[in-house]
């Protein structure tokens, strides 16, 4: 009969150590738990302040783009407006060289009047002699 209590006691001991873990792993497991909830309420603010800074990158990216959409219509309108300048430069180069070619002719006629007009001045002169340093 001595066997009983030994078993008993056996039985309490191991009930006992069983609980004794079980609690000590309840107290552990419910620290580990604060702890990380502590952690991660830290990175969820974290991520609210990422959200945030996000969010203000996406409004400047926004913008950016507006800006560069009105830079493009200003370029396409430069655009236009270089094509018609480029147009009125060609109209005008196009006059100027018929100007040029009018005066060309305008001088040739007048070059070949002069000549017509040094050539009768020369006939009512008359004949001169030839080698003539100086006139007198």
């Amino acid at each position: 009969m001595e066997t009983i209590p030994l078993l008993s006691t056996a039985i309490g001991l191991l009930v006992t150590g069983s609980a004794t873990i079980l609690g000590g792993t309840k107290w552990m497991l419910g620290r580990v738990e604060h702890r990380t909830d502590a952690r991660f309420a830290d990175v969820g603010a974290r991520f609210d302040r990422m959200d945030t800074r996000f969010d203000r990158m996406d409004a400047r990216f926004d913008r950016m783009d507006e800006r560069m959409d009105r830079a493009d219509a200003r370029s396409a309108t430069l655009e236009e407006s270089l094509v018609g300048l480029k147009l009125d430069l060609a109209r005008f180069e196009v006059r100027t060289d018929e100007r040029f070619v009018a005066v060309g002719e305008r001088f040739i006629a007048v070059s070949e009047s002069l000549a017509e007009i040094r050539t009768t001045v020369a006939r009512l002169e008359g004949p001169h002699p030839p080698f003539l340093i100086a006139r007198g």
